[in-house]
């Protein structure tokens, strides 16, 4: 799975929902909602968040992610809508 994801996918992702998404209150601050894929941005802009309520994944410096997943099961759930939704508008 490491290799599915990158720093390049994720800033794409996070364009695209930032433009076809809702503008919603999240727990990091105001961010975007589309398809059930939350994102917004850390106060300084170097962290950009990703939920679906149940995994986060944080993309930060460097590139570097790290994702809060109980399991591999929900992580690729995860990852499945985080694809489609790059499928899905281009």
């Amino acid at each position: 799975m490491q290799n599915e994801i990158d720093g390049k996918f994720l800033l794409n992702l996070y364009a695209k929902i930032e433009k076809y998404g809702q503008p919603q209150q999240t727990a990091h601050g105001a961010g975007f909602v589309l398809d059930g894929i939350s994102v917004s941005q850390g106060f300084d802009g170097y962290e950009a968040y990703f939920s679906d309520g149940v995994v986060q994944l944080t993309l930060g410096f460097h590139n570097k992610w790290h994702a809060d997943a109980t399991d591999e099961q929900q992580m690729e759930r995860f990852l499945a809508r985080l694809q489609q939704i790059q499928k899905q508008y281009t």
